[in-house]
C-alpha cells in the first residue's frame, strides 16, 4: 500500500479533476464566463454516468480506498 498524507493527496485529486473539466470544458467550446454553468451541468452528467456504470458504487470506492494507507 501507499503511504501519503491524506490532503496533499485530495488536492492533487482536485487539482487533476480542474484541469481534466478545464480540458473538457475546452473541448466543448465553453466560453470562460460559461465555466461555472458548465461545471453544473456536466458534474449532473457525470452522476448519471456513475449510476449506469455496471460496477456497483460501493465496490468501486472500496478497490479505490484499499490502494492506499492515509498517515
Amino acid at each position: 500500500m501507499i503511504e501519503t498524507n491524506r490532503a496533499e493527496h485530495m488536492r492533487m485529486l482536485d487539482r487533476q479533476i480542474l484541469g481534466l473539466l478545464v480540458s473538457r470544458a475546452a473541448a466543448s467550446e465553453v466560453q470562460p464566463h460559461e465555466f461555472a454553468e458548465f461545471l453544473d451541468t456536466h458534474i449532473e452528467a457525470i452522476r448519471r454516468l456513475s449510476e449506469e456504470h455496471p460496477t456497483p458504487l460501493a465496490e468501486r470506492i472500496g478497490k479505490a480506498a484499499g490502494r492506499y494507507r492515509f498517515r
